[in-house]
C-alpha cells in the first residue's frame, strides 16, 4: 500500500494545486511590481467579475504577507470616503485597508520618494481608541471609546497600470494604496469641532489643497462610525491603540518633491519635505 504523504508534502502539495489560480496570479504580479516599484494590473483586469467582498480575501493575504515578513497593524483607512465617490465606483459602502505600521513617518521628516509609483497626499484626520468597541457601535459608545483625535497626512502610492482607471475591488485588493503617511500631535476629541475643521496643504508657499472636516462622507463621526462597521464587515478587531483614519478633507493632489506644510488650525501644523528617489 502507498504510504500517506506527511503533513509538510501535503501542505506542499496543497499550495501546487493554488499556484495557478487567478488569486495567485494576482498575488505574485502584485507582490513582484511593489518590490521592483512598478506599476502592477489591476485584479478586474484578469477577474473582471470579481467582487468587493471576494477582494477583501486578497486583501487578508497581502496583510499577512507583510506579517510574516515582520510588519505590523498600526490601525486602519476608509476609502470612497463622500457620496460622490460612492456612486463614481458603484458601491454603497466605504471600503477599509490595513495601515502598517512601517509606513508611519514622522512630523518633519523627509518622505522619499523611493518605491512609489504614483505618490499622492490626501489631508485626513486621525482617531486613535483608547479600548476596543463593537463594530455596530453607536455614535456615544464610539466616541467613548476614542482616546484622542489627530492630523494625519496620507501618502497613498496610486500604482495601478493607468492610475485613473481602476475599481473599487481593485482598491480593496490593492489595500486601498496604503503607503506611507504622517500622524501629527494627539489632541483631545473635544479639543476642536472635527466638522467645521479647516485644513490647507502647501508646497514651497503655494496652496494645493484646502477643506473642512465634514467634507468626509457625513461628518467626522458618521465617517468613522461606517469605517468601523467595514473593519468589523471584514472579520477584523480594533484593539486598543489602533489608529482609524476617515475620508480626505479637499482635493487629493500629485506629490512632487519639495518642501510641504500642512495646517490643521487648534490641530496644529505638519511641515515634512518630499525627496526624489536617489537623493
Amino acid at each position: 500500500m502507498t504510504p500517506l504523504p506527511r503533513a509538510g508534502a501535503l501542505l506542499a502539495l496543497a499550495l501546487a494545486s493554488c499556484a495557478t489560480t487567478p488569486d495567485a496570479a494576482y498575488l505574485r504580479q502584485y507582490d513582484a511590481a511593489e518590490k521592483a516599484g512598478r506599476p502592477f494590473a489591476p485584479v478586474t483586469d484578469t477577474q473582471p467579475a470579481m467582487t468587493v467582498a471576494e477582494a477583501y480575501r486578497l486583501q487578508q493575504r497581502i496583510v499577512q504577507a507583510r506579517l510574516r515578513r515582520g510588519d505590523r497593524v498600526a490601525g486602519y483607512k476608509g476609502g470612497l470616503m463622500s457620496a460622490a465617490s460612492l456612486r463614481q465606483r458603484g458601491v454603497t459602502e466605504p471600503l477599509v485597508g490595513v495601515l502598517f505600521a512601517s509606513g508611519r513617518t514622522a512630523t518633519g521628516a523627509a518622505v522619499s520618494l523611493c518605491g512609489y509609483r504614483k505618490a499622492s497626499f490626501e489631508l485626513k484626520l486621525g482617531f486613535q481608541f483608547a479600548r476596543s468597541v463593537p463594530s455596530n457601535a453607536d455614535l456615544a459608545t464610539l466616541r467613548g471609546a476614542v482616546g484622542a483625535v489627530m492630523p494625519v497626512i496620507d501618502l497613498p502610492d496610486i500604482g495601478y497600470r493607468d492610475p485613473d482607471k481602476y475599481g473599487a475591488a481593485d482598491m480593496v485588493a490593492a489595500n486601498v494604496s496604503a503607503a506611507k503617511w504622517i500622524a501629527g500631535s494627539s489632541f483631545p476629541t473635544a479639543s476642536a469641532d472635527l466638522d467645521t475643521l479647516s485644513v490647507s496643504l502647501a508646497r514651497g508657499g503655494q496652496r494645493l489643497a484646502s477643506g473642512v472636516g465634514r467634507e468626509s462622507l457625513d461628518g467626522q463621526w458618521q465617517s468613522l462610525a461606517a469605517v468601523v462597521r467595514q473593519i468589523g464587515a471584514t472579520s477584523r478587531q480594533l484593539k486598543p491603540g489602533d489608529i482609524v483614519i476617515t475620508g480626505r478633507i479637499g482635493d487629493r493632489g500629485w506629490l512632487p518633491p519639495g518642501d510641504y506644510r500642512a495646517d490643521y488650525g487648534p490641530l496644529g501644523v505638519i511641515p515634512f519635505t518630499v525627496a526624489a528617489c536617489g537623493r
